[in-house]
């Protein structure tokens, strides 16, 4: 009878969301630009500057260097973690922001970008004015622009949990077992992802800790965890504007300001 349930369960709730426009694995040209570029961007330097970043975020979001007092720095040192990130360097991090007097501080901007997609670009200055304007130079020579606001309303912040797949199991028997494992964590959907060939499980938010635990314990080797911002809808981009977004977007991780991006192009 469990076993009927958990069946039932599973078409009733993944299978309707399979159908959704949302974008919770990459499947598109844009995604392969992105995989293509991230690829050449994950050397450790690159990759942990990126990290470091959001741990200072973290910091100043949650008023509290301390985990057990602040749970997106425990978000993101579990990141880090996973990404092999030595203790000393998140330790170091971690006391810099401590001793920071430039009063930093994390803002979002709201741009509309080639053929009208819209990115969240995700910043940390305390020079605000000065940021703008540099960015808005780089706007200007990618058919780019601030938005005039409500971009946000356009994306939901939902759990992002990649895993590990198993390549000498059937894609259809791994997806399978997933998908029951997923109910059982309390994660709202699961798929695999191309072209990085991993289990994605999606959760709320503020569940994301405790999926995780969950698929912990049915033994997944947890790749990746964090909360990003969904796009409700994608945007179609042509070739043309899918090179600018591209340019676009290296200029902009190249900003040591730049703590992330998140877009809704398809």
């Amino acid at each position: 009878m469990f076993k009927s349930l958990i069946t039932t369960l599973r078409f009733a709730t993944l299978h309707d969301l399979t159908f959704t426009p949302r974008r919770f694995a990459g499947h598109s040209k844009w995604q392969n630009i992105r995989h293509i570029k991230g690829a050449k961007d994950a050397a450790r330097s690159a990759l942990f500057t990126r990290l470091s970043r959001q741990i200072k975020v973290a910091i100043q979001e949650g008023g509290s260097s301390d985990v057990k007092k602040n749970l997106q720095l425990e978000n993101i040192i579990e990141q880090c973690r996973r990404a092999n990130m030595p203790l000393a360097t998140i330790q170091s991090v971690i006391k810099s922001c401590e001793s920071d007097k430039s009063n930093s501080k994390p803002h979002l901007f709201e741009i509309k970008g080639p053929g009208g997609c819209i990115i969240l670009c995700e910043v940390f200055t305390s020079n605000l004015h000065a940021l703008r304007q540099n960015i808005s130079t780089l706007l200007r020579k990618n058919k780019g622009k601030y938005s005039d606001g409500g971009a946000m309303h356009m994306f939901e912040q939902k759990g992002i949990i990649e895993t590990e797949l198993d390549s000498e199991k059937p894609v259809e028997g791994v997806l399978e077992a997933a998908t029951d494992h997923a109910i059982e964590a309390g994660a709202e959907d699961v798929k695999i992802t191309d072209p990085e060939q991993k289990l994605q499980f999606v959760c709320g938010a503020t569940s994301l800790k405790k999926v995780v635990a969950a698929l912990e314990d049915f033994n997944y080797k947890i790749s990746s965890a964090s909360v990003e911002f969904i796009p409700y809808k994608l945007q179609e981009l042509n070739d043309d504007d899918l090179k600018l977004c591209a340019n676009l977007y290296e200029k902009l991780e190249a900003m040591p300001e730049v703590v992330r991006l998140s877009d809704n192009i398809a």
